[in-house]
């Protein structure tokens, strides 16, 4: 059997119950650059654990020599876990391995683990929806500005975004928000490695940030992983 299994945003305690029963008994584990490494702490003595993460410019294995390893080790009749950072199928690529299993006749078992993307934002006291100011969010990829730009065309007071692996392009989604007429006193947040000992967040406007040199956009690329929040609901702090 193989299990995709979410890992949550990274404070080891958000990961599931059944998360942690299905880790004690895996035989193989690949596990990804954001994943807790704490989680060693529930495999047995011999599991085959492999690092298979992947950072912007550094692939220690890409997405089909990830599926290869995940059809080999199938074929030997392991348990084999594919572990996750966040939930399986929120940005995570985890469809591309079920495809790649089901081609040979294995269908994997999805294990949802805690989304990041509403997770971290909570975990800094701003919640996703509140009625005073907003009633639905948005959660978009950041890497991809022809996506961004297509999918983001204009300016909802009662809507927020959640942007995720943004930080590297985080200046132009500014500057792209602007131009799209969101007003520039529109709250935005960044939420550096959330649920973890190293969290910070970094609270401002479109404006102010659209303002700030390139030193600070070089030092928001060394916080990675960010989420990027924008939205009036960040008020709900004050």
């Amino acid at each position: 059997m193989v299990y995709l299994v979410g890992a949550g945003p990274g404070d080891i305690e958000l990961f599931t119950l059944k998360a942690i029963n299905i880790l004690k008994k895996a035989d193989v584990i690949l596990y990804d650059a954001l994943v807790n490494p704490e989680f060693t702490q529930f495999c047995k003595k011999d599991t085959i654990k492999i690092d298979v993460g992947k950072r912007k410019g550094k692939h220690l294995k890409n997405q089909e020599e990830i599926n290869e390893l995940l059809i080999k080790y199938a074929k030997m009749n392991k348990e084999v876990v594919r572990l996750k950072g966040g939930t399986p199928f929120v940005f995570g690529r985890g469809y591309e391995e079920v495809k790649a299993l089901k081609q040979i006749g294995i269908t994997p078992k999805i294990i949802s683990g805690v989304s990041s993307t509403t997770s971290v934002p909570e975990s800094f006291m701003i919640p996703s929806i509140d009625r005073s100011f907003s009633d639905s969010y948005r959660t978009i990829t950041g890497h991809d500005l022809n996506i961004f730009n297509e999918i983001i065309t204009s300016y909802h007071e009662r809507e927020n975004l959640i942007i995720m692996m943004g930080a590297h392009k985080a200046k132009q989604i500014v500057q792209s928000l602007l131009k799209k007429q969101f007003p520039k006193n529109t709250p935005i947040a960044y939420l550096s490695k959330g649920t973890t000992k190293d969290e910070k967040c970094i609270i401002s406007t479109l404006e102010e940030i659209n303002n700030k040199d390139d030193k600070f956009f070089e030092e928001l690329k060394n916080l990675t992983p960010i989420i990027t929040y924008v939205g009036n609901t960040i008020n709900a702090l004050k």
